[in-house]
């Protein structure tokens, strides 16, 4: 299974999320690029059980991200496992914590 989002962060924002999952409960994997500043940012990827946060995921080697500039994260699912690839050539991994089948995407 393979979705592509496309979209333009705004230029006021300090981030976005991208989230696929049951419910605003049981989240299987957020995607959550944060613009810091002058510096560079964070991609962190969680998933949320039952309305609790799990332990997140930072990557702060390749963040691809650019206010007001078009971007697109091609996320594919395999089971066990999230694969997100970003519009830059980088790749992320993140477990199925859920362990579903199936999920909704909802981006916020």
């Amino acid at each position: 299974m393979e979705l592509r989002v496309t979209g333009v962060p705004g230029s006021l924002k300090h981030g976005f999320a991208i989230d696929v999952g049951e419910s605003e409960c049981n989240i299987a994997l957020r995607i959550n690029p944060r613009f810091q500043g002058c510096g560079p940012g964070v991609i962190v990827l969680n998933a949320m059980k039952d309305g609790s946060w799990g332990t997140e995921v930072r990557d702060e080697r390749n963040f691809p991200f650019r206010q007001g500039e078009e971007f697109e994260v091609c996320i594919t699912f395999a089971n066990e496992q999230f694969y997100i690839s970003l519009h830059n050539g980088h790749m992320l991994e993140f477990p199925n914590r859920l362990k579903q089948p199936q999920y909704n995407l909802t981006k916020k």
